[in-house]
């Protein structure tokens, strides 16, 4: 997502090595431009996880509808499985 607004401020972060290493990875499986990009993203996606306990909450719920569809479908399965066709 391009922004184009001037950006005035910088942060400044200290990382190890392998830390470093990591990031450069995840800067080209993410297709990010730079460094920079990465981290302003990566900031983007918390803010929202934090802002948003609906989504997190519908998530979880729907993690739970499907892992009970998962269960019931088995169940359906060993049912017609033990049925003559």
């Amino acid at each position: 997502m391009a922004n184009f607004q001037n950006r005035t401020r910088v942060v400044y972060v200290r990382v190890s090595e392998d830390e470093f290493l990591h990031f450069r990875e995840l800067r080209q499986q993410h297709g990010a431009k730079n460094m920079s990009e990465l981290v302003r993203s990566a900031m983007r996606a918390m803010a929202c996880q934090q802002a948003s306990g609906f989504e997190r909450e519908v998530t979880l719920r729907l993690q739970q509808l499907e892992a009970s569809l998962d269960r019931l479908n088995l169940a359906v399965e060993q049912i017609m499985e033990g049925k003559p066709a």
